[in-house]
């Protein structure tokens, strides 16, 4: 509910001050208290990797065994409103907004379910040792995934109809009916 209410008073501000001819620009850097971080789409996916664990004694290897690692994680992605601002802007003629959202960050990632097997065990290794470790920085490990999806196109269509789903359902609970609501992120063009 606070989201709404901070929401509603930015609305309310961009209003007042947009009786003019003009149009009106309104950016908003601050943190606001109760403004916290908006999910906007996730995506789940499998991950499958070998690593191989060697042990050695001077240069030698002495023994080897792989350890298997599959792994079914979903990705959050967010904008935070409480760490970057945002911006209105509404066009002299009150029909259209544009919401220049705060840029989009990967949650880290939940995992879903993993497996650990061993392809192929050593005489000197401690694999379940070792698998406990690839598990502990498995999050770590495979946030670069949440990272790259960040530079999908349909990851960041389906972010921007979230926001403006939300952003147009909050104007029109406001009382504020909008033609047209734009929704971009920092650091991307507006969209036309």
């Amino acid at each position: 509910m606070r989201i709404h209410h901070l929401f509603f008073v930015c609305l309310v501000t961009v209003f007042l001050s947009s009786c003019s001819n003009v149009i009106v620009r309104k950016s908003y850097p601050q943190k606001f208290q109760g403004l916290t971080q908006l999910v906007l789409a996730s995506e789940t996916t499998n991950m499958d990797f070998v690593e191989v664990k060697k042990t050695k004694f001077l240069f030698l290897t002495l023994s080897s065994a792989k350890i298997r690692v599959i792994a079914n994680a979903t990705f959050d992605f967010y904008c935070d409103f409480q760490k970057d601002g945002y911006q209105i802007q509404v066009n002299e003629t009150q029909d259209e907004m544009t919401f220049l959202a705060p840029p989009i960050h990967a949650k880290k990632p939940q995992f879903n379910s993993t497996q650990v097997s061993y392809p192929d065990r050593g005489l000197l290794v401690d694999e379940e040792k070792a698998a406990r470790k690839i598990l502990q920085g498995l999050s770590k490990r495979v946030m670069s995934e949440g990272e790259a999806l960040l530079q999908e196109q349909y990851v960041i269509d389906e972010c921007r109809k979230q926001l403006t789903t939300f952003v147009t359902d909050l104007c029109q609970k406001l009382g504020y009916n909008y033609n047209t609501i734009k929704v971009a992120f920092y650091g991307e063009p507006a969209t036309t």
